[in-house]
């Protein structure tokens, strides 16, 4: 049976005909949130504008669709109901061309979520079993020689592999002061390196993106955006990208808007790292 995406607008509110699977859903209107407990970071609302409201008839899954206030593309958001009852976000995509597309791809995501529970939250949540001790492991591979070859010779960063290159960085920062974790080769989505600033006051984590690329495969604004979905659901003091490349300038201008929470490294930045080597 084919996918059909017109809603049939009830009393009770819409139900989707997804297949074979009936999920029933009703919008809401905007002082409905007001009777229900969403943990969310203000900062997502200084981008985007929450336009559409989704929750479903069991009430443990709410989606929000929301309209970039720069570019004007389209955002969601898949929250469920922990047991405290709050919402917490366990899924995020961003730059969407279209409302009507954003739309069928968060009703769809919300189906296959309530088909097989709650979703697995991989891309949002650190499991200790993904850590890999930095120390040893990291410096066993990447030493003050090798740092300073890099220094006389920054073009042969382009040839480490992607893996090794988040290797040097971790380095580098733990010689900038910086306790490291480097999380698993196979994991992506905002946090390469863990990145920690302790003293016996408080502690300070910042996430590290790695992306090892060309100089003209330029990081563009829809990296930064992701990036900023995962900060603000985990709030770590500090997101930076780190880039042999560059960014453009949709990416930069993106980045300006938040330069409290992210900062942007490219390939110039790194060298400057390496002098002290």
């Amino acid at each position: 049976m084919g996918y059909f995406w017109d809603a049939i607008l009830k009393s009770t509110g819409y139900i989707y005909e997804l297949g074979t699977i009936f999920m029933e859903l009703r919008e809401l209107e905007e002082f409905e949130l007001e009777d229900l407990i969403i943990d969310k970071n203000p900062m997502a609302n200084l981008f985007a504008e929450e336009k559409k409201w989704f929750l479903s008839t069991d009430e443990k899954l709410l989606g929000i669709l929301l309209e970039d206030k720069i570019d004007k593309d389209w955002t969601y958001i898949v929250l469920s109901q922990d047991e405290d009852e709050a919402y917490r976000a366990i899924d995020v995509k961003v730059s969407i061309d279209k409302e009507y597309n954003a739309e069928k791809e968060l009703i769809t995501t919300l189906q296959n979520i309530s088909k097989v529970g709650k979703k697995d939250e991989s891309l949002f949540e650190i499991v200790e079993t993904d850590i890999i001790e930095p120390s040893k492991i990291i410096i066993t591979n990447i030493d003050e020689e090798i740092k300073n070859y890099f220094k006389r010779n920054p073009d042969k960063l382009y040839e480490l592999s992607p893996r090794k290159f988040e290797e040097l960085i971790a380095s580098i920062l733990e010689d900038l002061g910086f306790e490291v974790e480097l999380t698993k080769a196979t994991r992506d989505g905002g946090r390469d390196i863990l990145a920690y600033i302790k003293n016996q006051v408080t502690s300070f984590l910042t996430y590290v993106e790695c992306k090892r690329y060309k100089p003209e495969n330029k990081i563009d604004v829809s990296l930064v955006r992701q990036i900023l979905g995962v900060h603000a659901i985990h709030k770590p003091a500090k997101s930076i990208i780190v880039t042999t490349s560059y960014f453009t300038k949709d990416a930069q201008k993106e980045a300006k808007h938040f330069e409290n929470q992210l900062e942007l490294k490219d390939f110039e930045d790194i060298k400057s790292w390496l002098q002290k080597y």
